[in-house]
């Protein structure tokens, strides 16, 4: 078994899965991903959330998926992308993106935090920003955005 990928303890890093939504950088802890996948057509789902653009089924599980633009309230983009599929509070999600561009490895202490960004904390759908090289990478809360879509699903 190849564990090259993983962090050795007390290392204070965390891995940053990269990704593009418009011109902005984003990102999202790599463990909380389970795959990437190509965009794919999906089926709508009638009267649900103006987000989600509908499901697909990946070997015999269905997946919601997200359009990460509608819900950052980013101009929306064509049919064309990525998938990152998550599993949060036990829910199968794909997030559909611009481009994924790569994993960092970036030290807890580089994040600089929301409270320190904004003073709206309860709006907030970021948990921290990183700069990597000229590149600033907004760290989404992708439990967050799932939540506010469907409160149900919270905790």
């Amino acid at each position: 078994m190849d564990t090259n990928i993983l962090l050795e303890n007390g290392t204070n890093e965390v891995e940053i899965l990269e990704f593009t939504l418009e011109d902005g950088h984003y990102g999202i802890n790599v463990a909380k991903t389970m795959e990437i996948l190509p965009f794919c057509n999906v089926t709508p789902i009638p009267n649900s959330h103006p987000c989600i653009e509908g499901i697909f089924v990946l070997r015999d599980t269905i997946i919601s998926v997200i359009n990460l633009r509608k819900s950052l309230s980013l101009s929306c983009g064509n049919e064309s992308g990525m998938f990152v599929i998550t599993n949060l509070n036990k829910l199968n999600i794909a997030f559909h993106v611009d481009a994924v561009l790569g994993i960092n490895r970036v030290s807890w202490a580089d994040i600089i935090k929301p409270d320190q960004i904004t003073d709206d904390i309860q709006e907030c759908s970021i948990t921290g920003i990183v700069q990597i090289e000229e590149r600033k990478i907004t760290i989404l809360d992708f439990e967050k955005i799932v939540s506010d879509i469907n409160p149900e699903t919270g905790n």
